[in-house]
């Protein structure tokens, strides 16, 4: 891995200055974001989006290429063991608010003539 100094590390509070910067460490190794992506697999626009918002996957993959761990690129998104510290997709069913009423679970959904039972 690469050793960064303070400076460098100053640009990366710059979402700008930081994506200009991997740019440019990938192009003074003759490649493109393109070709970053296509070896990853995915499509340039998918890799592009750790740019925007966290995507730990994606940022693995940039920051491989520029030899650097991805806690170092993107500090505000990891914690202090380099883990991430947001949780990507759709959250779990457990965590969703449950109904647990006995009067909600037992009636009609609004709008449709459906009869209820009778709970005895």
């Amino acid at each position: 891995m690469k050793q960064i100094d303070s400076t460098t590390r100053q640009l990366f509070n710059d979402p700008a200055k930081r994506r200009a910067w991997v740019k440019y460490q990938i192009h003074m190794q003759g490649r493109t974001m393109a070709a970053v992506a296509e070896e990853a697999g995915v499509e340039r626009q998918t890799l592009y989006q750790a740019f925007q918002r966290s995507y730990p996957r994606m940022e693995k993959v940039i920051a491989d290429a520029v030899g650097i761990e991805p806690a170092v690129l993107w500090p505000e998104r990891y914690d202090e063991h380099g883990l991430p510290l947001y949780r990507m997709g759709r959250p779990k069913r457990s965590r969703l608010k449950k109904c647990t009423s006995k009067s909600k679970r037992n009636s009609a959904p609004a709008g449709r003539n459906v009869q209820t039972r009778a709970v005895s």
